[in-house]
């Protein structure tokens, strides 16, 4: 199986789409988007996404305050993610 499978599978299992996400730099936050036509065996595609850079997760506790990016829509490579956490 596939990671896009495995993550799909996980969402389904958790019954949400909303998704923490945590690279080796930023924490990512928004609603999976599921599209058939989208490349779905590389990318994770978010919309509604918000980044902060992953120091200031642990040095403040809370990435609410220090966002630093909003996006309508962004693709994360599945390759660069180390965790991810489905939320309500």
């Amino acid at each position: 199986m596939n990671k896009a499978k495995e993550f799909k599978k996980i969402m389904e299992i958790t019954n949400s789409d909303k998704v923490v996400i945590l690279t080796n730099h930023y924490q990512i936050v928004g609603r999976v988007y599921d599209c058939e036509e989208c490349n779905r065996e590389s990318f994770i595609n978010l919309t509604n996404a918000s980044l902060c850079l992953i120091n200031d997760v642990y040095d403040n506790q809370t990435c609410d305050k220090y966002t630093s990016s909003h996006y309508d829509w962004l693709h994360v490579n599945f390759d660069k993610i180390v965790a991810f956490s489905f939320k309500e």
